[in-house]
């Protein structure tokens, strides 16, 4: 029971150093837009203090915390793998074009995470979401997204 209190607490240490780091990073930035990565840092800052109160009262009055159990060796390889293919989609972003890789991401990833689903869907959602990219983005906002070979 002491290892969940201490996996707890030192996991909520953790991630308060990360939303500090990410607030000393954006001091940095232009100060016009500063407003919104502060308030995250924030809020998750403030976040954390609560979780690591909650576990630190619980440790104190010895009631159980509930605390996830470790990711299992499928679920880790599975998240590993989704992090290296967000990490491909955005390296090959701007090189490769932007709408041509969201599409790509987008099904390749539906379909790797519920491959049960009809697989017509897999290309509709992608490509719906490349256009409501598209419409939001470059046609109403006029915001540059990264050119590639394609497109």
């Amino acid at each position: 029971m002491k290892e969940k209190y201490r996996i707890e607490i030192y996991g909520t240490l953790f991630l308060t150093a990360i939303f500090v780091f990410f607030a000393i990073l954006t001091t940095q930035i232009n100060e016009k837009i500063r407003t919104y990565p502060y308030f995250v840092c924030g809020l998750g800052v403030f976040l954390c203090a609560l979780n690591l109160g909650r576990a630190l009262i619980k440790q104190k009055n010895g009631e159980n915390i509930d605390a996830a159990s470790p990711l299992t060796g499928q679920q880790l390889a599975a998240m590993l793998i989704t992090l290296a293919a967000a990490a491909l989609y955005i390296f090959l972003a701007s090189k490769v074009g932007y709408f041509i890789m969201t599409f790509i991401y987008v099904a390749g990833f539906s379909f790797y995470q519920n491959p049960k689903q009809k697989k017509w869907l897999y290309p509709v959602v992608a490509l719906c979401m490349c256009v409501v990219i598209f419409l939001a983005f470059k046609v109403f906002l006029h915001v540059p997204l990264p050119q590639g070979l394609l497109f």
